[in-house]
Parts: structure tokens; sequence; C-alpha cells
């Protein structure tokens, strides 16, 4: 296995990480000036933000209403926003394992 697929201890909370090349962004939860590594929602009166841009991604697509994940499976019209949804949907419907 690389070292970057490796899990690993966080230093300071010791929570494992499932894989090391996730530890920077896990580190950026414990710094004292996270408003500032913030990413905010750019529609107007949303106040969401978050430290993952990959997060509001997702999010900004609950704005737009673009589905543009779909369900490989044959006759599914599943669609979502939420790469974590359809991997849920696909697990529970149709027994996919990653």
């Amino acid at each position: 296995m690389p070292s970057s697929q490796t899990p690993v201890d966080c230093p300071v909370c010791h929570k494992t990480i499932g894989r090391k090349a996730d530890l920077p962004r896990h580190m950026r939860t414990h710094d004292g000036n996270k408003e500032a590594l913030m990413h905010a929602c750019p529609f107007t009166d949303c106040d969401y933000k978050t430290l993952q841009k990959s997060n509001m991604q997702t999010h900004i697509r609950t704005h737009t209403r673009e589905r543009s994940k779909t369900c490989p499976h044959p006759g599914c019209e599943f669609a979502t926003t939420d790469p974590g949804s359809l991997t849920r949907h696909r697990k529970q419907l149709h027994g996919y394992e990653p």
C-alpha cells in the first residue's frame, strides 16, 4: 500500500485518519483561525461555511439543483447533488461494494 494510503493518527486529537494524504486537510480543523480558512457560500442569504472546498461545491449544487451524480445501474433514474448520497444509494439498493 502506498504511504499516502496508510492510516495515520492525528498528533493533536489522536483521531485515526483513513489516509495519510488527508492529514493536512484534517489539521485545518485544529487551526486557531479557522474562520480565515472557511469557504463561504456565494449565494445571498445563505450562511453556510465549510473548511473543505469540495463540500462547498456540493453545497452550491443544492442551490442550483444540479443533480450531476447519476446512478450507473441500468434502468435506475436516481440522481443527486452529493457523491456520498450516490454511494449510499448504490450500496443499499444495488448491493454495490466499493
